[in-house]
């Protein structure tokens, strides 16, 4: 099952992405942000971050000029829900046990003293919780801050949170982020306050704001950022996974984020991503995205394209991978002929675009003139505000082969990282896929394909789709019995390499590798080559572009092709199941025999 995380773990995770994005915060000065620096996470309880402050000063510049950009900050790093922090003041007995490595860095001291904090209520604990709300009911202006702008020292009143203690050592049950409306997701545990909880303020509902009629918005309280309850229809192509590919933008119009399951592994990227096709998220440009293959770093930038023309469709957006900004450089470059496409031309297009999504970026590695022409044309995005996203499988600064110039400018926006999806997020991963094709699978049978692939995403799709071509193939129900024979020989733990693969293929269809890497297009060699793509990309972490350079230096998007015909054609055609499982199971033998 999955692992459980505690009140003390997920405040520690989700300060630590707050802290990151007040950070990136232009609107903050220096002096500002060090206060922030010294701030200790202690719990959360529902929705209630305790933060632990060593001084009266710091609590007060938390609870006046920081409190906007905190409130933000925390909902954003909570996935986009609504997250209030709760001061509470150390006594000293406390601060010197605490944790050298979590001291405060010495931040300068505002140059006229602050004023006193709110004097604690007779007979309340020696080391209270300051609520976030005490400071800032105060005469407040009507409209609400931009978003990455610092705050006025007035904010709306909040809805009262917890304002006495002991907090410490009281049994929560953990809390996860809960689901942004209408995008599917595996069922986490509701967040509840503990019964045994000392006496709170009453919650208060939030007071509506007044919200554009376009995309709509739910009622919000100050500080929490402007994220969408009702998307906007993104027109997904249902009944099919397969990729919608858009001619001009590049983008796959079946990628949005109604579609993109959220877990603790991927929300706060999600909502960041979110939060960049809004244009809410100004101070995150460039936003790279990085992780391991197959965690849906694709899926998120085609999604942020997506949602960015469906709010407005007069923007210029641009999905493309590094193979394909090399290639369309290398074409620009080269001798004046009837079919050369000029450097003017190549400029324009990737200089005068609103949103240049790219992909794969660490393919830039060691191609020196490519990786000049991108350093120009992100300057020219970047000083227009024009919005970058970028991903890769690793984070900048471990680039290969990088100029430490275009590392730093990654590096000076927001970077992010997806991870595995744990099992609760695998299940639901797995409900979508089966609700997009239009199959209905059991509960039990989607826990049990979930406990059996780990990895990522590329290969639940695979052993989804194992599972139900057998059944449709052989007119059968979809059963935990049926899924536990299709992917008993489903070893994930045995090490497939692609010559690996390469070499039993060709063995199978009595052909030769250079058949398989060549430009042959007779029937038995296409359809081999096809199946060896299939293969590679459900077994391997490689990219689409890896694989078409092992395959002869093929285009990812062929490749692309070749995968969602097999994956399609084994729910249809006996052969084609028997060819993929017979396959797999030479592969996933420990000899690879």
């Amino acid at each position: 099952m999955g692992t459980t995380i505690t009140p003390t773990d997920q405040a520690a995770q989700v300060w630590s992405n707050a802290l990151l994005l007040i950070r990136q915060n232009k609107g903050l000065t220096a002096r500002q942000k060090g206060w922030l620096e010294g701030v200790i996470p202690e719990a959360i309880y529902g929705t209630t971050m305790v933060l632990c402050v060593d001084n009266a000063s710091t609590l007060q510049i938390m609870q006046t000029e920081l409190m906007h950009p905190l409130l933000e900050a925390l909902t954003l790093a909570n996935g986009g829900v609504t997250l209030f922090p709760a001061f509470k003041l150390l006594p000293e007995e406390d601060k010197k046990s605490t944790n050298p490595s979590s001291a405060p860095v010495a931040a300068a001291e505002p140059e006229e003293p602050a004023e006193p904090a709110a004097p604690a209520t007779p007979g309340a604990p020696a080391a209270p919780v300051a609520s976030a709300t005490s400071a800032a009911a105060s005469a407040m202006p009507t409209a609400e801050p931009k978003f990455g702008e610092a705050a006025p020292a007035s904010l709306p009143t909040e809805p009262a949170v917890a304002a006495t203690l002991p907090m410490t050592d009281v049994p929560v049950t953990p809390v996860m982020p809960a689901a942004q409306p209408m995008v599917p997701q595996a069922a986490m545990p509701t967040a509840a306050m503990p019964a045994a909880m000392p006496t709170a303020v009453p919650m208060q509902p939030a007071p509506a704001m007044a919200q554009p009629a376009m995309p709509e918005y739910s009622s919000v309280t100050q500080g929490q950022l402007p994220i969408p309850t009702n998307m906007p229809e993104q027109h997904i192509q249902r009944g099919t996974s397969q990729p919608q590919l858009d001619p001009d933008t590049h983008l796959n119009k079946n990628a949005t984020f109604d579609n993109f399951v959220p877990g603790d592994s991927n929300q706060f990227a999600r909502t960041v991503a979110l939060a960049v096709a809004e244009g809410s998220g100004r101070d995150y440009n460039p936003l790279c995205i990085y992780g391991g293959s197959g965690l849906g770093k694709t899926h998120l930038l085609n999604a942020i394209g997506n949602y960015a023309l469906v709010k407005d469709p007069s923007l210029k957006v641009r999905y493309v991978t590094t193979e394909e900004f090399t290639n369309e450089f290398i074409e620009s470059i080269r001798p004046e002929g009837s079919d050369a496409k000029p450097m003017s031309e190549f400029n324009h297009r990737y200089r005068s675009v609103d949103v240049l999504l790219i992909d794969d970026i660490q393919f830039l590695s060691g191609k020196s003139q490519t990786m000049e022409q991108f350093f120009h044309t992100f300057n020219t995005l970047q000083q227009a505000n024009k919005r970058i996203v970028i991903a890769s499988d690793v984070a900048p600064k471990k680039l290969k082969d990088f100029e430490d110039r275009l590392i730093s400018r990654f590096e000076s926006g927001l970077v992010v990282d997806v991870k595995p999806p744990k099992l609760e997020t695998r299940i639901a991963i797995l409900r979508m896929m089966a609700e997009t094709n239009g199959v209905t699978v059991p509960r039990d049978v989607l826990d049990m394909i979930a406990e059996h692939c780990t990895e990522n995403i590329r290969q639940l799709e695979g052993a989804l789709t194992r599972v139900t071509a057998q059944a449709t193939l052989n007119s059968q129900p979809i059963t935990r019995a049926l899924a536990e024979q299709v992917l008993k020989d489903y070893n994930t733990n045995v090490e497939v390499k692609p010559t690996d693969i390469m070499g039993q293929v060709a063995k199978y269809f009595h052909l030769t590798f250079d058949d398989l890497v060549g430009r042959s297009r007779t029937k038995n060699v296409a359809l081999a080559r096809q199946i060896a793509m299939y293969l590679t990309r459900e077994m391997t972490s490689m990219s689409l572009v890896d694989i078409g350079q092992v395959f002869g230096g093929r285009d990812h998007t062929t490749v692309m092709h070749n995968c969602d015909r097999i994956s399609s054609e084994m729910g249809s055609k006996q052969e084609i199941y028997n060819y993929v499982m017979e396959l797999t199971v030479r592969l996933k033998q420990p000899t690879g025999e």
